[in-house]
């Protein structure tokens, strides 16, 4: 099956089920082809589908994915779907992941760059605007793309700050990216479009909804190594997406609030208070993933211009000759390297027989290699919530290591600790 012909049925599908729909990619995956999908929902006796679904298998047909192609092309709008080589590695391993996807702009950013989402209030206050400002011009010049949600506030401040200084930005919509919402940001969508990108799963045409917008922030974080909280009240839709990327298990930034009895920071200060990372300038974003994206992520002042991967880590003192400060540069980089950063230095030595069934069964179903959580859900039949407090037990006891993008896989010797092999 050619891409064109795959698109086709996703957009069918997606018709069928509805937007983020759980159930379209569950039902996708029950079969070899989509156009076996497709027969399959048509069969009068599929007990995969509801009365309603049943309805729109009937009444939706084929030519009107031709139709959204065809509408597309026409328009710029380009289509992405799940089995697409342009679709967000990321994505895959969040909840309930979107197949298919519009943008307009470079989608490659998706994959050549470091993303991280800036989210806040629609309202900001003149302190948050500052900062924001402040911090999202270093950021972009470090080679970071910053991703939003296009709404008015701290959202646009985040992705002028991006095309004033010439970077990209990602603008994740909650509406068709053709639609003109919100309309006091049309020049800025432009402007997006023409040197980033703007994304939705919502189809051309369609307009904003209250409920699009909890639903289109799981794709805001997951696309993002991170989440950074400028301002955010205690009932902020902010806080769905920082809640969003902890469950993703990515990190989460705060700026700092300027009052701390100010309201329109508490939701900020919850955060910080349960563990989110404080934001006092630029580096404290950047020293999280320089040595993750050496190549992509880039010290940007004139005193800092010449500065190394090395020199971000060692301190060389000046009085010393070229050829100490060398040695002792490359004598502090192997240490580094020769101390395996991803492990504790002590394991807890807990004994397998003190698990239950549940846990044995995680750790057989990851003898096949690593895997997010979602899929071990899936393939035990357990709620998220309880398989999490599973795996963070395993965790803790050294059985499995969380590996970059939330996928945990077993740790070498954790057969060898206790003699026992999982069952």
């Amino acid at each position: 099956m050619t891409q064109s012909e795959s698109t086709k049925y996703w957009l069918w599908l997606v018709m069928v089920f509805g937007v983020a729909n759980v159930k379209t990619l569950e039902v996708a995956r029950m079969y070899d082809t989509l156009k076996e999908v497709y027969y399959v929902l048509h069969d009068p006796d599929c007990s995969l589908l509801n009365e309603k679904e049943k309805q729109n298998v009937r009444r939706i047909k084929l030519e009107q994915s031709e139709n959204i192609m065809a509408y597309c092309e026409k328009n710029g709008i380009g289509i992405m779907t799940w089995d697409s080589e342009l679709y967000p590695h990321p994505l895959r391993n969040i909840y309930n992941p979107p197949v298919v996807l519009f943008y307009k702009g470079e989608p490659k950013l998706l994959h050549d760059s470091m993303l991280l989402t800036v989210v806040g209030t629609r309202h900001p206050s003149p302190y948050s605007l500052k900062v924001s400002k402040w911090l999202c011009k270093d950021l972009v010049k470090c080679g970071i793309v910053l991703v939003s949600g296009c709404a008015v506030g701290l959202d646009a401040s985040a992705h002028l700050t991006a095309v004033e200084e010439g970077k990209p930005t990602i603008a994740v919509l909650g509406c068709g990216v053709d639609y003109d919402y919100p309309r006091e940001n049309r020049a800025l969508k432009q402007r997006i479009a023409e040197n980033g990108l703007l994304l939705s799963e919502y189809f051309p045409g369609t307009p904003p909804n209250g409920y699009h917008f909890p639903v289109r922030n799981r794709i805001l974080s997951g696309i993002s190594e991170a989440v950074l909280v400028v301002e955010a009240g205690a009932r902020s839709g902010a806080l769905i997406t920082a809640n969003l990327a902890c469950e993703q298990g990515k990190h989460v930034f705060c700026v700092p609030p300027g009052d701390l009895f100010d309201a329109r920071y508490s939701g900020v200060v919850n955060f910080l208070r349960d563990g989110a990372y404080p934001v006092f300038n630029y580096l404290d974003v950047l020293y999280t993933y320089y040595l993750r994206y050496p190549y992509k992520l880039t010290l940007f002042t004139d005193e800092n211009a010449t500065r190394t991967q090395d020199s971000l880590i060692f301190s060389i003192d000046p009085s010393l000759s070229e050829k100490q400060a060398s040695r002792k540069t490359q004598n502090a980089r192997t240490r580094v390297r020769s101390t395996p950063v991803s492990e504790p230095e002590t394991k807890p030595n807990i004994p397998m027989e003190n698990f239950t069934p549940e846990h044995q069964k995680i750790l057989a179903l990851l003898k096949n290699g690593g895997q997010n959580t979602n899929e071990l859900c899936c393939q035990l039949g357990m709620e998220f919530q309880y398989v999490t407090v599973l795996m963070m037990e395993l965790e803790m006891a050294g059985y499995i290591r969380n590996t970059e993008r939330d996928v945990f896989e077993l740790v070498d010797t954790a057969g060898d600790r206790t003699g026992t092999e999982p069952q």
